[in-house]
C-alpha cells in the first residue's frame, strides 16, 4: 500500500493548477501562497515513478510523463488527460520527495481538506498519489509540520517541546533544526523563502529565537535549559550582546555562573556586557605584593607623563574571561589577571585604560592608535635628546 489521498470540497480548477503564477488563495492564514506547488508536486511524483490522478466535480484528470526530445535533449514532458501541461518532470529537480508531499498537504489544508490513506466520499475533490516516497512522507508527516499548544508564544515565535528535526515557519518545515536543540520552534514573523520553500536567511529564524530567551521569557526553568553551558542548539544559535536582556535572563545567567552547569559563552558575554555598563563589579583587597606592583607601575608611568592617578583605580572581580582592565565613567578597573602576568603587564593595562578615560576612545580605534604612535615618537625624542 503506497497510496495517499488529498481531499477537499469544491471543484478542482485545472486552469488555476496548471497556469504558472496563479494563486487564488485569499486566506491570510493559508500555508501555501506561491501558486506553483501543485505543478512541482506533479513533476516530482512522476519523476519518482509514481502516479497522480484527480477526481473532482468537473471531471477526472490523470497526469502522465512522456519521454520527448527537445533541442537535442530528452525530457519527461508532463501531460494531463493526454494534453501537454506545459512543464517537464525536471521542475523542482533539487526538491526532496517530502517537499512534494508538503505542497499537496498545504493545498488540501488551505482548502479545509484532509490527508488520509483512504478515500472519503464526503469530499468533492480527491487527489490520489501512488508513490512510495510520498507515502513515506505521509507516515512521517509529524516531522514536517508542527501544531498544538505551544509552551510559549511571543507573537514572533512559538516554542514547543524539543525533538523535532526542523525549524518551522507558519507550521511548515523550512530549515533543519540546529543540532541538539532543547526546544522546537515555529516562526510566525516574516521569513523569506527560496524556490523550494525553505528559509532564505537564517537570521530571520534565529533572531526571533534569540529574542524569545533574551527579552521575553520569564520562565526560569526554561531559561536554565537554554542558557546552561554545553553544545546544545540554542547555545550554537547564541545571544546578542547588542540587545537588552531581561531581568530573568540575567538572574539565570548569574545562577548558572555559580553552578557546576555553567553558562554558555554567548549568554556570558551578554551578561558581562550588562554588568560592564552597570560598573558594579565586586572589589577585592590587594595583597601587599600587589600593592607594591601597583605603586611601581604608577610611578613608572608618571615618568613618561602618563598620570594614571588622575583617575580612581579599583581592583575588581567579574570583568570577564581574559579581561585585564576596563575604563568606565572616569574610573580605571583592574582584574587580578595583569597582577598575575607581572608589573610590566600591569603598567600596560593601566596606560591603556588611562587613555580610554582621558581621550574617550574605544579599543583599536584611530584616536588610540594616534596617541600610541605619538607617545612612542616623543619618547624617542627624549632618548635622542632632540626633536624629530
Amino acid at each position: 500500500m503506497s497510496k495517499v489521498y488529498f481531499m477537499n470540497n469544491g471543484d478542482f480548477d485545472i486552469r488555476a493548477m496548471m497556469t504558472m503564477g496563479v494563486s487564488a488563495k485569499d486566506n491570510d492564514e493559508a500555508i501555501g501562497f506561491f501558486g506553483t506547488g501543485f505543478k512541482y508536486a506533479v513533476a516530482i511524483v512522476l519523476r519518482l515513478g509514481g502516479s497522480i490522478k484527480v477526481s473532482t466535480v468537473s471531471g477526472m484528470f490523470e497526469f502522465t510523463a512522456r519521454r520527448e526530445e527537445i533541442r537535442g535533449k530528452e525530457f519527461g514532458v508532463v501531460y494531463v488527460n493526454d494534453q501537454p501541461a506545459g512543464f517537464t518532470t525536471r521542475m523542482g529537480i533539487n526538491w526532496e520527495p517530502w517537499m512534494a508531499f508538503r505542497e499537496l498537504y498545504c493545498n488540501a489544508k488551505d482548502e479545509g481538506g484532509v490527508i488520509a490513506g483512504g478515500i472519503d466520499s464526503n469530499y468533492d475533490t480527491v487527489i490520489e498519489v501512488d508513490c512510495q516516497e510520498i507515502f513515506r512522507a505521509f507516515t512521517q508527516q509529524k516531522d514536517y509540520f508542527i501544531d498544538g499548544e505551544p509552551l510559549l508564544d511571543t507573537g514572533s515565535v512559538q516554542v514547543f517541546n524539543g525533538g523535532k528535526p526542523f525549524i518551522y515557519y507558519r507550521g511548515v518545515a523550512v530549515r533543519n533544526a540546529v543540532e541538539n536543540q532543547i526546544f522546537s520552534y515555529n516562526i510566525t514573523s516574516t521569513v523569506d523563502l527560496t524556490e523550494d520553500r525553505t528559509a532564505k536567511h537564517d537570521h530571520q529564524l534565529f533572531w526571533p529565537i534569540q529574542r524569545t530567551w533574551q527579552n521575553h521569557c520569564a520562565d526560569k526553568a526554561m531559561l536554565r535549559k537554554v542558557l546552561r553551558g554545553g553544545e546544545h542548539g540554542e547555545a550554537k544559535i547564541g545571544f546578542d550582546p547588542d540587545w537588552r536582556a531581561s531581568d530573568a535572563f540575567l538572574e539565570v545567567c548569574g545562577e548558572l555562573m555559580k553552578s557546576d552547569a555553567g553558562v554558555c559563552e554567548s549568554a556570558r558575554v551578554v551578561a558581562s556586557k550588562v554588568e560592564a555598563i552597570k560598573g558594579d563589579w565586586p572589589e577585592f583587597e590587594m595583597t601587599a605584593v600587589q600593592r607594591k606592583m601597583l605603586d611601581n607601575a604608577v610611578s613608572h608611568l608618571a615618568k613618561i607623563d602618563v598620570s594614571v592617578n588622575m583617575f580612581p583605580i579599583k581592583t575588581v572581580s567579574g570583568l570577564g574571561d581574559g579581561v585585564m582592565g576596563r575604563a568606565l565613567d572616569g574610573v580605571i578597573y583592574l582584574s587580578e589577571l595583569p597582577f598575575q602576568m607581572g608589573t610590566k603587564q600591569l603598567a600596560s593595562t593601566l596606560m591603556e585604560e588611562w587613555v580610554h578615560n582621558k581621550l574617550g576612545c574605544a579599543d583599536f580605534d584611530r584616536k588610540m592608535q594616534n596617541w600610541l604612535f605619538d607617545k612612542i615618537l616623543s619618547l624617542s625624542e627624549d632618548i635622542n635628546g632632540e626633536p624629530i
